[in-house]
């Protein structure tokens, strides 16, 4: 399932209206860079409805969010350190905004699979409340998708590649591979459990 999963994502690599990357002309020496995805064309996009998935800028604008009716809030990348995101519940005092803190690192080692129930148990939550949830790391493709995908795999009993479909139509994501392999992992089980 990795490799089909994998396979899907790098053939939709220019889709979404993300940046584009020509290939390079015969003899040329591909750049070092070229394994790199597209970085989404826009801060944020609904993938589901009443979840926006994106990056850090919203975030991070506390006025923007309401205007946005955002409700509930998703810090996939919490922390102060090198591509973190510096929020927590204090951060939208004062405001209506729920917030969860998943202190994850965007490298292929990191469990974050540990977070995929806590996570998709209070996007659930909230989209029961009629919420809008805002779900984001630094770019809003690796960390943040992957928290997306498990909630659509737990909750709504989707498939991993169902999932990655959904989201990847809207939104140029990406899982790093140690977060793709998880996700496959939760397919397994939850297949199992079904």
């Amino acid at each position: 399932m990795y490799d089909e999963v994998k396979n899907y994502l790098n053939s939709r690599q220019n889709d979404c209206g993300g940046s584009t990357k020509k290939s390079p002309p015969a003899g040329a020496h591909p750049s070092p860079w070229a394994f790199l995805p597209p970085t989404p064309k826009d801060n944020f996009n609904e993938v589901y409805p009443g979840i926006l998935l994106g990056n850090y800028y919203i975030a991070k604008n506390v006025e923007e969010l309401k205007r946005k009716r955002v409700t509930h809030i998703v810090n996939c990348a919490q922390g102060n350190k090198f591509n973190q995101i510096n929020t927590d519940e204090e951060y939208f005092s004062g405001t209506d905004i729920m917030f969860l803190g998943i202190k994850a690192l965007d490298t292929a080692r990191f469990p974050i699979n540990q977070f995929f129930h806590s996570a998709a148990d209070f996007i659930d939550e909230a989209l029961k409340e009629k919420g809008t949830v805002y779900v984001h790391c630094q770019s809003g493709m690796s960390r943040s998708g992957s928290i997306v995908l498990a909630y659509l795999m737990i909750k709504k009993g989707m498939t991993v590649m169902d999932a990655v479909k959904q989201v990847r139509d809207k939104r140029e994501i990406f899982p790093n591979d140690g977060f793709l392999k998880q996700l496959c992992e939760l397919d397994e089980e939850l297949q199992q459990q079904r």
